[in-house]
């Protein structure tokens, strides 16, 4: 057969494979992957990244010990799942992992071994849960952020056992010890700082969800960490945003003399964690990250940096206990995939992985 021949005979059989792709449709449809079955190798950690409000893109990522990260273990193994709107917290308990999805009302349940979904708590469209403190094997408590109260939830049984306590408004961080609930009420800073309750810390009897006592005069409050081998209770507030130069800071609370013991100012704070061990307090804010060791008042700069509002935002402080190393979550430009710096005691770097978008909070 000639040259021309076989063109000929190419093109005719190029234009029936058109002809029969448009009269029948043949596009190929887009197959989901199927999900993941190995194990989430371990020890790591556990990553949520807050997404954009209203966006429904929050994630969870998973850090290996090496450095490999799986950016969103939801999605790569559960098949048609997503996460939620906009994740705020997380809580580990035994193989159970609960992850807090604010705006989508819910705290969804995953095991902690494959990532596989379990169950969700799901809360009525008043009340959107911030942030978790575990009271026992069995119960945790959840602020209402939009709803001025707290929740109190079976961890077990995956349910709600108290709907809702009232505390002051626009509860925040939240931690328990011996028996006392300590909830921090930040009034959402300038907004609502002349309702009452507001820029105050409410104490409640783990026993009724009753308030007991108020730590007062700390503005725009965020968190509450307890320090439970020391028998304290840290505390941090922001200031407003009417008053630039104004100062945040972290205070120290005795329970057993029922007051502030120490107060160590900062600029812009946004995070703090405790080491169990020998009980120094980490201190993430505008210029970097600090230690603070409370028995000689010592504040030591471990890492310098400066948060610009252009690409490298530290959002977010952690910590790794079985690493005894703290995690800082970068928000980048906050509509950016962020990352996580892994940080030994001293602030030495040991390794930083890609996560999503504004990592918030962190688990083991």
């Amino acid at each position: 057969m000639s040259t021309v021949s076989n063109i000929g005979a190419i093109l005719r059989s190029c234009a029936i494979v058109m002809l029969l792709t448009q009269l029948h449709g043949c596009v190929p449809v887009p197959v989901e992957p199927d999900p993941i079955t190995t194990p989430l190798a371990q020890p790591g950690f556990f990553v949520v990244n807050e997404g954009l409000w209203r966006q429904d893109n929050a994630t969870l990522s998973f850090v290996r010990e090496d450095g490999r990260v799986e950016t969103n273990v939801v999605q790569s193994r559960n098949q048609g799942l997503r996460l939620g709107d906009t994740g705020s917290d997380i809580l580990v308990r035994g193989d159970s992992v609960f992850v807090i999805a604010s705006t989508s009302r819910s705290i969804e349940v995953y095991h902690r071994r494959t990532g596989v979904w379990q169950a969700r708590i799901r809360f009525d469209a008043a009340r959107e849960p911030y942030r978790f403190a575990r009271l026992n094997d069995t119960v945790a408590i959840v602020t209402m952020l939009n709803a001025d109260a707290i929740a109190e939830i079976n961890l077990r049984t995956c349910t709600i056992r108290v709907p809702s306590a009232p505390v002051g408004p626009a509860p925040e961080g939240v931690c328990v010890l011996n028996r006392v609930v300590y909830v921090a009420n930040s009034g959402l800073g300038d907004l609502r700082r002349n309702e009452e309750g507001a820029s105050t810390v409410s104490l409640l009897d783990i026993s009724d969800l009753q308030r007991i006592g108020t730590i007062e005069g700390l503005p725009n409050l965020m968190l509450c960490v307890a320090d439970a081998p020391r028998n304290r209770v840290w505390l941090l507030y922001r200031h407003y945003v009417s008053q630039p130069d104004s100062l945040g800071g972290v205070v120290l609370w005795d329970p057993a003399q029922k007051r502030i013991v120490q107060h160590v100012r900062f600029a812009m704070p946004r995070g703090l964690v405790v080491d169990p061990v020998d009980g120094r307090v980490y201190v993430l804010h505008r210029d970097g990250v600090d230690a603070y060791r409370a028995e000689t008042s010592e504040l030591v700069r471990l890492r310098s940096h400066t948060s610009t509002m252009g690409n490298d935002i530290w959002y977010s402080l952690g910590w790794w206990p079985s690493q005894s190393s703290l995690l800082v979550g970068n928000a980048r430009s906050y509509v950016t995939d962020g990352e996580v710096l892994v940080l030994d005691r001293n602030g030495n770097e040991r390794f930083r992985v890609a996560v999503g978008l504004n990592p918030t909070a962190f688990g083991e």
